[in-house]
């Protein structure tokens, strides 16, 4: 079975094709260039780039996997959550291709399908309950799942999310956006315990603006003392990186302990940084085991929400009728 995913829900405009759960093309454009002169996302630029780009990693994706159009027996799309005007672009393209070529459609929650990343090409089988672990730009959760369209959220970030703190913090010290591929390549644990900063956690809900707001501040004092130096520079971010994967992590074993489930499957862009994809396998233990997905399924991508596209299809059962909310309870 063939599922065609189309991801619009930020700056990446990106189509796939899978068969089945094998990933046979994942094409992604980005806007982000157009967005770093800002520091940060734009919608309207966001919105016209996926105007612009839909129709090329369409074809593209379908020249890839070498799939005829007409071989497409499920397309997918997310619907939420995003950016309106980026979310309108991809849904009624994907309406569009569904009612011109009888075929049915899912939306998909897009958060969800990065809980699905790490079982795409079959690298692991489907085990329930596991515990979902999103970490993003726009989003730091952490579900119940009993099945993929029986998702329990049991807590969030209360302000900032995760990915968006790395961004405003790389920004305030002159590293660029985004900021969290910055900050990991400055990252050295040898000075993570330079600085002491602390994240806000209550339960499984996380705080990260008083962080943020602590290296701000922390950058005025020092520079009025004309002591930010490259070394201390490296030095903060060390230490602001560390606390975070430490509250992270903390959060997750605590939703384990409380939840005795062994499974956690780990998605979104800040699980590309390479010490909290260390802390996770470092965390593991005979009772617990991270569900970690390749580096090129993290940040938004079509290729998951295929996936759970396909998944859900066949739970569901559906034929031909077109599911505009196909998303967990």
């Amino acid at each position: 079975m063939y599922t065609l995913g189309i991801e619009t829900s930020c700056d990446e405009t990106s189509c796939a094709v899978l068969k089945d759960y094998k990933v046979l093309s994942n094409v992604t454009l980005s806007s982000l260039r157009e967005h770093a002169k800002y520091g940060g996302i734009v919608p309207e630029i966001a919105t016209r780039a996926h105007l612009k780009n839909i129709d090329k990693v369409f074809l593209e994706a379908l020249k890839k996997a070498k799939v005829s159009l007409k071989n497409i027996n499920l397309i997918a799309a997310t619907y939420k959550p995003g950016l309106m005007g980026s979310l309108v672009v991809g849904v009624n393209f994907a309406k569009a291709l569904a009612l011109a070529l009888n075929k049915p459609f899912l939306g998909i929650n897009h958060l969800h399908a990065h809980i699905f990343a790490p079982f795409l090409n079959q690298r692991e089988k489907i085990e329930f309950p596991l515990l979902g672990f999103v970490v993003s730009g726009g989003h730091t959760e952490i579900y119940q799942i009993s099945d993929f369209d029986k998702i329990k959220l049991l807590g969030q970030t209360d302000d900032d999310a995760c990915g968006e703190v790395f961004d405003k913090v790389a920004k305030a010290y002159g590293l660029g956006y985004p900021g969290g591929p910055a900050i990991d390549k400055l990252f050295e644990e040898k000075y993570k315990d330079a600085f002491k900063f602390k994240c806000g956690r209550k339960g499984f809900n996380l705080s990260f603006s008083g962080i943020k707001t602590a290296l701000v501040y922390k950058k005025l004092e020092l520079l009025k003392k004309s002591r930010l130096t490259r070394l201390t520079k490296i030095e903060l971010v060390s230490s602001f990186q560390y606390s975070v994967v430490e509250t992270l992590i903390q959060a997750i074993l605590a939703a384990q302990k409380q939840y005795k489930i062994k499974n956690v499957a780990c998605g979104g862009g800040v699980v590309a940084n390479s010490y909290l994809r260390r802390r996770l396998k470092a965390s593991e233990s005979k009772n617990l085991r991270f569900l970690i997905p390749q580096i090129e399924y993290t940040a938004d991508n079509a290729a998951i929400v295929a996936g759970l596209g396909f998944y859900l299809y066949n739970k569901k059962g559906l034929k031909s009728e077109i599911a505009l909310e196909a998303e967990a309870s």
